[in-house]
């Protein structure tokens, strides 16, 4: 029991190396080097590796901050006060291709006699150490730490065979995390393909049967159309222009920050009153089931676009639109349209403000793209939407899995749960 495991402070285990001062004027959209910093992290600790959170690097810079297979990197410092990722973990995927930034720090001289590598990653994203690091940071808009603080954090560490069994058991459940992940960007890349098959190159079923008539979005077949966002949605409107007192026990807010490629986390929302939430889902705030919710203000407008699964007892704020669509489209093929490369790129048009970017509704609802017949459209949902019900079966069993290893985890190394004498 953790009782009988030593205490130690970290400091005695590893040091830490902050990364480089890499240069901005070297900063690029594509390259062979990823930039890894703060914001490459989720906030249950790991890398989130999606394309549009990478910066790439294509200046010149040392060989020791090129990252390899099995480092250990740390947040050292947060994003925001809403972003609370100090003190977070990763371990780097392949060798060659991540560079390590100076907001990062890096494990060395790791002492491997007295502690795994795949152990200190998970003691870092357990809630004792993490509130310890938060502790010992200073800065009042973001924090940020310093090695000599991690340092002297004390920690109880057991014998390395409870390390390693601790360890295979965390790391089955990040497997399965992984494996679910892995299934839903195959997925995810045949939706985007047949999208791209059917309405961009109009190679739908029976479509040399369908003669090309003129548009004004260009050549389009016999018996589609060129509709706006407001001939196909019966309301486009966004959340709360207001933001209610927070609360310690009420019902979920939700903003910008809380949306991700298949919906809302409502864990990370905070919470209004009642009254308040009464207040507003009367003001139409709370999205209804099949309404399209899109991020339309500041750094990640239009990030995120998606269907919105199920009415909740949730509530937005104004950072998210909300386009309820009408029988003319089907829901899931709004969310495609919108989402596809050539149409958010054309979307960016109708983005105003250089400090805070944000849609102005009345001009979005003007947004023009091409609308399929009924007919396709309901051969396209025939074959998309049990992917997309997949897709959001295997998003709830990748919450359920991270809640139990995230339940598992302060118990495994605190001792709670005995793994056997060694």
């Amino acid at each position: 029991m953790a009782i009988d495991w030593p205490t130690v402070r970290l400091g005695e285990l590893f040091e830490i190396k902050h990364g480089f001062a890499f240069k901005g004027e070297h900063f690029t959209d594509a390259g062979n080097f990823v930039l890894l910093t703060p914001g490459n992290f989720i906030e249950e600790g790991g890398l989130k590796l999606k394309g549009d959170k990478e910066k790439f690097y294509s200046g010149q810079f040392p060989n020791e901050y090129l990252l390899h297979k099995g480092d250990i990197v740390l947040a050292m410092t947060d994003l925001t006060q809403n972003a609370p990722i100090l003190g977070s973990a990763a371990v780097i995927p392949q060798s060659g291709r991540y560079l390590h930034n100076q907001r990062l720090g890096k494990i060395i001289n790791l002492k491997v006699d007295r502690v795994l590598p795949k152990f200190v990653y998970h003691l870092f994203n357990t809630p004792l150490v993490r509130e310890k690091i938060k502790g010992s940071a200073t800065g009042a808009t973001v924090k940020h730490t310093a090695p000599s603080r991690i340092y002297s954090i004390s920690v109880q560490i057991p014998p390395l065979l409870i390390q390693q069994r601790i360890t295979n058991i965390l790391s089955a459940y990040d497997e399965l995390i992984e494996n679910s992940h892995q299934r839903m960007k195959i997925l995810e890349a045949m939706v985007r393909s047949l999208y791209h098959e059917w309405f961009a190159n109009f190679r739908f079923p029976d479509h040399e049967r369908h003669r090309k008539t003129p548009s004004l979005l260009g050549d389009i077949p016999q018996g589609w159309e060129v509709v706006s966002i407001d001939d196909v949605c019966n309301r486009v409107t966004d959340g709360s222009h207001s933001s209610p007192k927070s609360v310690s026990e009420g019902l979920p807010m939700a903003s910008s920050k809380d949306m991700h490629d298949w919906g809302l986390t409502i864990e990370t929302c905070r919470f209004i009153s009642r009254e308040d939430f009464d207040s507003l889902a009367r003001n139409d705030c709370r999205p209804k089931k099949n309404d399209i919710l899109i991020t339309k203000d500041g750094a990640n407008y239009l990030k995120y676009i998606f269907v919105n699964r199920s009415e909740r007892d949730v509530v937005l704020l104004s950072s998210i639109a909300i386009l309820r669509p009408n029988a003319r489209i089907n829901p899931h093929l709004l969310a495609a349209t919108l989402g596809y490369p050539q149409n958010k790129n054309r979307l960016k048009n109708y983005v105003t403000g250089a400090a805070i970017p944000r849609i102005i509704l009345k001009d979005f609802k003007r947004f023009q793209f091409v609308l399929p017949s009924t007919q396709v459209q309901g051969e396209w949902a025939k074959r998309v939407e049990p992917m997309i019900e997949l897709c959001w079966r295997l998003m709830d069993q990748i919450q359920n899995l991270r809640r139990t290893r995230d339940l598992l985890l302060p118990r495994l190394l605190s001792g709670q749960i005995d793994l056997g004498a060694v």
